[in-house]
């Protein structure tokens, strides 16, 4: 009878080995039965030519078969189902630092969907890339079928500044040959549910179709081995054609109409609001009790002077001139010493053209009528008297008006903080609708749908993944690593602060390449001139580019000191790093 060998067994579990982790009890027990079984062999004592080293060494080697004996037989209680040697290269791989973001805060985020695993779905992504997922496919760690919805994690990597953000290596090691990946397209996907990984039934795989910006038919399909640390080769990939759903423009650009309906609501809002704040601050200042600054008493000037029986109720601000006189003002033209012989009929004093200081007097007789400017003077003690009542009142009136001043700058300084918080408030709106905007920007420009409407790319391709299980899939063609130059590279900032790296992220701008150095001192690139590169650098916590001109400049040259240009702390938008690199644009 034929031996059966099954090398295709489930991996044991951590749970399992850990059972078997108690390496000191195994030895003991192992001493124990060696020592008996030698006490009752006295040939084996009489055997002098044996060593206790040697007896040490039979015990180790012993030991350890003992030990995975055991741990084989223990092994043998588990499911005996069989997989396939394909789904043992791609299926549940481990997580590690293999994949290690460099930055804190510039991510190439995930889009999550929710499916009910009986219903299965499908879904489009803002990039018209397409996951078919079939019904109750998705089962738990133990292989049961899930029940209710999954948590499905999308993403999608395009160009060289997305590469660098998601932390996924790009060298593709092939038979010992190295090479580093040209990417046509790469995505991630994932399933959870209640927080636990959900995984895929081997005879019911998802369906990605994966929208690419590169139409060219020259790229192979790989699967990210996070265990053995490489790309897994699937296939040659094959594009095919785009269909592209029709949608109206106005359905294509609704998520930026319902961002702009979101935002500019609420920004034009803010003017209102300050106006309404200027509006009842005026108000409050308006209120503000006004003091009236007493009319200072004047000395005679030897002007003409009359008497007059003033009513004091009807102006008070004359009370403080009892006993004056009126002394005629130097503006009246018309008055003339004839004046004072006529005996006037009536004699009518009212507000002058200076409140407080001078006064109309009309004097009238029958048909006849004179108006002059007159001023209330005083004589002798009453002017002094007068003049200490008006010093009193005079210097209440400071203090009333001082108080007055203060609490209306007091208002107007609480009016213009309310204004300055809603200015503020305007302006944080303002820049978070334009981070925003440009985001849907970029995600409808890093759609097929958009790029072929706006002439961004003369073909659209969909690349087509059979997804067996959950991690990285990428579309490349492996090329070699450029040596034809070495160059030991110095990096400064403002010409003369060096900056010391630990990541270098060099970047072939006309192909979708990235190439990673790392090592805390002299990193060295190697790159073929008169190719176009750029760089990303992470030192600390700091991010820094170097131009593709800088690069250019160094590189035709014969230094190696690069200048850069940090990239700013509150920087959260992988746009920002493209923009800085001269990714995606002209």
């Amino acid at each position: 009878m034929q031996p059966k060998f099954n090398i295709d067994r489930p991996k044991v579990s951590d749970e399992e080995i850990n059972k078997h982790k108690d390496f000191d009890k195994l030895v003991k027990d192992f001493k124990e039965q060696s020592i008996q079984k030698a006490k009752s062999d006295k040939s084996w004592w009489k055997n002098k030519s044996i060593q206790y080293s040697a007896v040490i060494a039979g015990i180790t080697v012993i030991c350890t078969v003992t030990y995975f004996s055991l741990f084989n037989n223990q092994t043998k209680k588990t499911d005996d189902k069989t997989i396939t040697k394909k789904e043992q290269s791609i299926k549940k791989p481990t997580p590690s630092k293999f994949i290690n973001e460099p930055f804190e805060k510039i991510k190439v985020n995930y889009t999550s969907y929710k499916v009910n695993n009986s219903k299965g779905a499908e879904i489009v992504h803002p990039t018209n890339s397409k996951i078919k997922i079939p019904k109750n496919t998705f089962v738990n760690k133990n292989g049961q079928e899930i029940v209710g919805e999954i948590e499905i994690l999308y993403r999608e990597i395009h160009d060289q500044a997305e590469i660098i953000a998601s932390g996924v290596p790009m060298l593709y090691d092939s038979a010992g040959t190295k090479s580093v990946f040209e990417s046509a397209g790469m995505f991630e996907i994932k399933g959870m549910q209640n927080g636990e990984p959900v995984f895929i039934k081997q005879d019911k795989p998802l369906t990605v179709e994966l929208a690419s910006k590169q139409p060219e038919d020259r790229f192979n399909q790989y699967y990210l081995d996070t265990t053995a640390k490489n790309w897994t080769y699937i296939k040659r990939d094959n594009p095919v054609a785009l269909k592209l759903p029709e949608t109206k423009h106005s359905e294509s650009n609704a998520p930026l109409v319902k961002l702009a309906e979101k935002y500019e609501l609420a920004i034009n809002a803010i003017p209102k609001r300050i106006d309404s704040v200027k509006v009842v601050y005026t108000t409050k200042i308006n209120k503000l009790e006004k003091p009236t600054q007493p009319a200072k008493p004047n000395k005679t000037a030897g002007r003409p002077q009359f008497e007059l029986d003033v009513d004091y109720k009807e102006f008070p601000e004359l009370a403080a001139f009892k006993n004056a006189m009126f002394e005629i003002g130097n503006e009246n033209e018309n008055f003339s010493k004839d004046l004072i012989k006529v005996t006037w009929s009536s004699a009518d004093i009212s507000e002058g053209p200076k409140k407080g200081i001078n006064y109309w007097l009309t004097l009238k007789l029958r048909d006849r009528t004179e108006k002059l400017v007159v001023y209330p003077v005083l004589n002798g003690v009453d002017f002094e008297t007068a003049s200490k009542k008006y010093e009193e009142k005079f210097d209440k009136y400071k203090t009333l008006l001082a108080k007055r001043e203060a609490n209306e700058q007091k208002l107007k300084a609480e009016m213009e903080a309310k204004q300055a918080a809603y200015l503020a408030q305007q302006k944080k709106l303002q820049d978070e609708y334009v981070r925003e905007k440009v985001r849907i920007q970029q995600q409808m420009t890093s759609s097929i749908n958009s790029q072929i409407k706006s002439g961004g790319i003369s073909a659209a391709v969909s690349r087509v993944f059979t997804v067996l299980s959950f991690g990285f899939y990428n579309s490349d063609i492996g090329r070699p690593l450029p040596n034809d130059k070495t160059i030991e590279p110095i990096f400064v900032q403002n010409g003369a602060e060096k900056i010391e790296p630990y990541l270098i992220y060099l970047v072939e701008t006309n192909r979708n390449m990235v190439i990673t150095y790392s090592g805390s001192s002299s990193i060295k690139i190697n790159i073929q001139p008169g190719l176009p590169y750029t760089m990303c650098i992470v030192s600390g916590k700091s991010v820094y580019t170097v131009s593709k001109e800088e690069f250019t400049k160094v590189a035709n040259g014969t230094g190696t000191t690069f200048n850069v240009t940090k990239l700013g702390d509150e920087i959260t938008d992988i746009y920002e790093l493209k923009k800085a690199m001269g990714i995606g644009q002209s």
